[in-house]
């Protein structure tokens, strides 16, 4: 029987989900700078915390192909015939090929939509340490493993970035290993829980205080901070291991948590339906420059991008990474028999 899902971990990434949402929209503001120092690690963290192996790397490698890459390329091909029918069709626009930058060489990460990059991001993570866990032959060798390709991609992001999003797996590698070590150890289980709420709450304020009131600018990868980057990375830990104290002390929050248990198909959604809606309102000539209709943006998008994913994991969930319920409930079904 499979374990219950942590709804503190979907409410943790379903807070993610709504900063990014929001400065994809272009809102802007102090809070939400605040934010953005934990709203790209913490996934990368709860990754890891959710880590569970397959009983050969070949397995865990085919697992994480169904449920990232398959998704990854059903998104950017919508992303292009978006791109095709809104900007060329509908704008009469130039085609621009290199908006579609599959390997990723220049950091602009698909425009269509740009959150592409974080399937190919956190699949490498999933091998990365898949691969790493079978040759470290304790913990020490693991964490010294995990903290010398977090270095190797600070190191390259900032100077000679690799394809793929391969050096911004590299770079947060040390948060999944973070997670799994937390998910690991009793002790640091025992302190995800509703009396250490408050605590964590307060360590994710003063965290993102402390890195407001220094001026400092994070990002998705290194290679776009802006600061003392080991102090930054120390806040980012700090405010990110606080929130996930706080969130899972708390729990289930209804429509976050399920905005987090759905958080990468509303990541890559949701910027299909900004585009479109941007599209739409610029062909009638609609100013859309004001903070308001960032917020209605935002909103918007997220709940197309709901619905779509709801009407695609029923018609054809293989494209979002999901396999048929039916087929899950047939295998379930044998094993409880057996």
């Amino acid at each position: 029987m499979s374990s219950p899902r942590n709804t503190g971990i979907d409410t943790l990434r379903g807070l993610g989900v709504l900063v990014v949402v929001m400065v994809h929209a272009g809102i802007s503001g102090t809070l939400l700078r605040g934010a953005l120092v934990i709203a790209v690690p913490l996934f990368y963290l709860a990754a890891g915390y959710t880590y569970k192996d397959a009983v050969t790397l070949r397995g865990l490698v085919a697992g994480k192909l169904r449920r990232l890459i398959v998704p990854f390329i059903f998104y950017a091909a919508a992303g292009l015939a978006i791109y095709v029918a809104g900007n060329c069709l509908l704008l009469h626009k130039p085609m621009q090929w290199h908006l579609f930058n599959i390997l990723s060489v220049d950091r602009t990460y698909l425009p269509y939509p740009a959150a592409l990059w974080f399937f190919l991001s956190i699949f490498w993570c999933y091998l990365l340490y898949g691969a790493i866990s079978r040759i470290a032959r304790s913990e020490t060798q693991r964490a010294a493993l995990c903290l010398s390709a977090g270095a190797a991609g600070w190191i390259l992001s900032r100077y000679a970035s690799l394809p793929l999003s391969f050096d911004t797996s590299l770079s947060w590698l040390p948060f999944f290993y973070i997670g799994n070590m937390l998910a690991r150890h009793g002790f640091c289980r025992d302190r995800l829980t509703p009396g250490y709420t408050a605590a964590g709450a307060t360590v994710a304020i003063a965290c993102c205080a402390v890195y407001i009131a220094a001026g400092y600018n994070a990002g998705y990868c290194y290679n776009i901070f802006v600061g003392n980057i080991p102090l930054i990375m120390l806040l980012t830990l700090g405010a990110t291991l606080g929130a996930l104290c706080a969130c899972s002390g708390i729990g289930n929050v209804p429509a976050v948590t399920y905005l987090g248990r759905n958080s990468l198909v509303v990541f890559a959604g949701h910027q299909h339906f900004m585009i479109i809606i941007r599209q739409s309102l610029e062909q009638m000539h609609v100013a859309t420059d004001s903070a308001l209709f960032g917020y209605l943006l935002a909103v918007a998008s997220i709940a197309a991008s709901i619905l779509t994913a709801t009407i695609v994991r029923k018609i054809a969930p293989e494209l979002i990474g999901e396999q048929k319920l039916l087929r899950d409930r047939t295998t379930n079904s044998i094993a409880v028999g057996k």
